[in-house]
């Protein structure tokens, strides 16, 4: 008889064990890092607005079709189900059949998604960082011995690791939707608010697009800036048309907002390769079939996804009853490129970043996210009565004043706390203004300069700058490596600080922001001798591990704050995402100060 003290061995060796779980781990991390961005608890750097993440995350492969999944939370499961499932063969049968081929088919998955991102044009490092460890479990998996028997607990696993992480998703995202509900309450009390105080003309541009739909005179007018290959817009679009079938009291106008950089000067990288294209045939069929060629055009745009190519144009005028060579010679005039740059400059004069972005009677609609958004604004406005009107009463914010207003709503945020907090300004002052900065990036300095430059004559502000030099030499979160003296620069400062106090560092500061493209250890030499300071006592607490210390929580505090480039501006606690325009800077510290 076999003795009762018998240990049973493991199918294969704990070295592969751990191999395997490296590689899931890897896989792991990058999905996680995707799902905490997709909920906002935290921020992944390169992954912000226009990124290859951000235009992975809105493309048809960014969700499960038919249940709206995002796919980071579907692999982030998968990953963590196989994890269980490895463990429990390790314990268990070892690698049966089931397995190996559910390890095959999702690697073969992981090579869809690869070659969809390449030909999308957005390689997402972390999405690839996901796969890549998909490829690699794949063959430690194949290299296993196989196993045979019972299964069923490392399905059990594999499902319960799944069912936790797609529940939490759905009850985070039930929380969110909640916050975006109160926001729609909000903004549609707003808009009802604001049409009962409007009588008569403002004065001013008319604010509606070039083509109609609806009467001259409605007393509910709807302005979109859209893009024909923006998913969000496509599903605006379907609400907005189903209104006008239904509706004599609502006028839609349309603008242009393409996410392409041939014809939207404002954009670094293009992410929607056909909009412009799609919105010079959308104002071609206007200049020649006017108000009615237009909307035909328009809807086929959307219904289509705005894609149409050299080989399919002539097929889509035939159909939509246009001669396609004279088609194609407006189409390609300079005054269609005009008329969409027009708009997108509009669009940048009013704050305009994002799309769809719909107005109502003049008033930003926000919370449109929310399914039905359009209808319930739309009915809730109706139900007031309001008189009939025309695009001369709708006057709607410029960006100034917009995103002072968004400045506005947000909540306060915390920062973790700076040991060492050197600042102008007094300390019971009002305003608070904070900045993660760099000393050799090029807009801290502006940005700087444009912040002590308002303080200069007022003293109910008060300014701190905190360290997150684009330096791996002493930023430990920095994914890049871009200013070879960044960390040389942030150390001076922290150094003449601690030996000089809050005046020595102020000098410095200024002197390096100065200095941020001629910056040497024998230029610093003789500006810490201007300052006061003893060189060699200066370049001997530089290399300190208490300034060390100070950089590197400076910038763990600067990634907690949802940082994505710098300069990252807060006034009061609330972020400053546009503070290049005009006065918005002034305006917002005079109403920090004046609280």
């Amino acid at each position: 008889m076999p003795s009762t003290n018998e240990h049973h061995s493991p199918p294969f060796s704990t070295r592969l064990l751990l191999v395997g779980l490296a590689c899931l781990a890897l896989s792991v991390a990058a999905a996680g890092v995707l799902v905490g961005k997709h909920l906002n608890l935290l921020e992944a750097p390169g992954c912000g607005a226009g990124s290859p993440c951000d235009a992975a995350a809105a493309s048809v492969w960014g969700k499960v079709p038919g249940l709206g999944w995002p796919t980071s939370f579907v692999g982030l499961a998968y990953f963590l189900a196989l994890g269980l499932g490895w463990l429990a063969a390790y314990g268990g049968p070892g690698v049966t059949a089931p397995l190996r081929w559910l390890v095959r088919l999702g690697a073969l998955g992981s090579l869809v998604f690869l070659v969809a991102m390449i030909a999308g044009g957005y390689a997402c490092l972390y999405c690839i960082a996901a796969h890549v460890g998909n490829f690699l479990f794949l063959f430690v998996v194949e290299s296993a011995p196989k196993g045979s028997g019972r299964t069923h607990g490392i399905l059990a696993w594999g499902a319960a690791a799944f069912v936790v992480v797609t529940g939490f998703e759905f009850a985070v995202n039930r929380v969110v939707e909640g916050r975006v509900r109160q926001t729609l309450a909000s903004s549609t009390k707003e808009i009802i608010e604001a049409t009962k105080e409007v009588s008569g003309t403002r004065g001013g541009t008319p604010f509606r697009g070039r083509y109609l739909a609806g009467p001259e005179r409605a007393p509910i007018r709807l302005v979109i800036f859209s893009d024909y290959q923006c998913p969000d817009c496509q599903r605006i679009e379907t609400e907005v048309r189903e209104l006008l079938a239904e509706r004599d009291d609502l006028s839609v106008s349309h603008k242009h907002h393409p996410f392409n950089a041939d014809c939207n000067q404002y954009l670094t990288r293009t992410m929607h390769s056909n909009a412009c294209w799609a919105a010079r045939a959308a104002e071609a069929a206007g200049i020649i079939g006017g108000n009615e060629g237009f909307w035909r055009m328009h809807e086929w745009l959307f219904e289509h996804k705005g894609v149409f190519s050299d080989d399919t144009v002539d097929d889509m005028l035939l159909e939509l009853g246009f001669e396609p060579v004279s088609f194609r010679r407006v189409m390609g005039s300079d005054e269609t490129l005009r008329r969409v740059r027009a708009d997108v400059e509009e669009a940048h004069e009013m704050g305009i970043y994002q799309t769809p972005m719909i107005f109502v009677n003049g008033r930003e609609l926000k919370g449109w996210s929310v399914p039905g958004a359009v209808r319930t604004v739309v009915e809730a406005l109706a139900a007031t009565n309001p008189p009939p009107g025309d695009a001369s009463q709708d006057q709607p914010p410029l960006a100034a004043e917009k995103y002072v207003a968004d400045w506005r709503e947000q909540n306060e945020q915390p920062f973790l706390p700076d040991q060492y907090a050197w600042s102008l300004g007094p300390d019971d002052a009002k305003a608070r203004v904070v900045m993660w900065g760099d000393y050799q990036e090029r807009n801290t300095a502006d940005a700087d300069r444009l912040v002590r430059h308002i303080l200069e004559s007022r003293d109910d502000a008060r300014y701190t700058f905190r360290h997150y030099p684009i330096d791996k030499k002493c930023n430990p979160v920095t994914p890049a490596d871009k200013h070879p003296m960044a960390c040389r620069m942030a150390k001076a400062a922290e150094a003449a600080g601690r030996l000089g106090g809050n005046d020595a560092y102020w000098a410095m500061h200024a002197w390096l922001m100065d200095n941020q493209h001629s910056f040497t250890d024998d230029r610093l030499d003789a500006a810490a001798i201007e300052i006061g300071l003893d060189p060699e006592e200066l370049f001997a607490e530089m290399d300190s591990t208490a300034v060390a210390a100070e950089i590197a929580g400076d910038a763990q505090a600067g990634m907690r704050a949802g940082l994505r480039g710098v300069p990252l501006i807060f006034i009061d606690g609330k972020y400053v995402p546009r503070w290049r325009m005009e006065n918005v800077l002034q305006a917002m510290i005079d109403e920090a100060a004046a609280d």
